[in-house]
């Protein structure tokens, strides 16, 4: 198989990672050591939403080869390795079942044993995670057309019992003939729980306070996990930061009220239909 019909998508893969490193610097280790557990979790019980085809035998020495390049400071590493496997010709499939749940597990037990440190982890987190955004990217052409109709998560970020702003944009979305899920005062876990359940296409979140940026990020990613072709927004408080917030969090789009959301989220809608 030619390089460049098994490339994963470079500006995908090259963005998540800037993104997770960025993230690294800026939230205190509890806040990255949560981050990390979540998504090492997540992707070590990975579960193919495509037919499996075929059981992929990747042998112990090449996942910790694969491990080696994941934990290097530098992105290339890794995204070389997973090219040159897939010009040898292993699959997507192979690929997430086989390299990505293979690694993030050697990755959980390593760290456990105390054979990575929480840095090297950190690190390697972050490459998977990047990885997988970057597959997700190269096989969008075999996913059915997106679904148009207008029907929306809305939800405060865990922690926050603000739920006034985020209510009234409800009631005009759903005033505009969207069906609209609200979810208010939830803890992570519980607002995760339902994401797996319901796989929302639309998700729109609301911010009232930097302080729960860290909650945010770590939301973000837990749903870009379980459902990777979900459009996410952000609507935040005057008070925070918007550049900063754009630099932290992987979400698509910056709400500054209800209309423009509105507007927006239906330009896109008839662009991915």
């Amino acid at each position: 198989m030619a390089r460049q019909q098994a490339s994963l998508d470079p500006e995908v893969f090259t963005r998540t990672a800037s993104l997770f490193a960025a993230k690294r610097l800026a939230f205190p280790p509890d806040a990255v050591g949560a981050l990390v557990t979540d998504i090492v979790r997540r992707l070590a019980d990975f579960r193919a939403q495509e037919p499996v085809f075929e059981v992929p035998a990747i042998g112990e020495d090449s996942i910790a080869s694969f491990c080696e390049a994941l934990i290097q400071p530098g992105a290339e590493a890794t995204f070389h390795f997973i090219q040159d496997r897939r010009a040898e010709g292993v699959t997507r499939q192979a690929v997430y079942l086989g390299y990505i749940t293979g690694a993030a597990r050697h990755l959980g037990i390593g760290w456990e044993e105390d054979r990575y440190s929480f840095l090297q982890v950190t690190i390697g987190t972050g490459h998977l995670y990047a990885l997988m955004r970057a597959l997700r990217a190269e096989g969008a052409a075999l996913r059915p057309a997106f679904d148009i109709r207008r029907s929306a998560l809305f939800a405060t970020v865990p922690g926050e019992d603000h739920g006034i702003g985020i209510t009234v944009a409800a009631d005009i979305f759903r005033d505009a003939g969207w069906e609209i899920d609200l979810q208010t005062s939830t803890t992570h876990d519980a607002l995760m729980a339902h994401v797996e359940q319901t796989h929302p296409l639309i998700i729109g979140l609301s911010l009232s306070t930097e302080q729960r940026l860290d909650a945010l990020v770590r939301l973000v990613v837990a749903m870009r996990l379980v459902v990777p072709e979900a459009i996410i927004g952000v609507a935040p408080a005057a008070t925070v930061d918007g550049k900063r917030l754009r630099a932290l969090a992987d979400i698509d789009l910056l709400f500054t009220d209800a209309p423009s959301a509105y507007r927006e989220l239906d330009r896109l809608i008839r662009l991915r239909g």
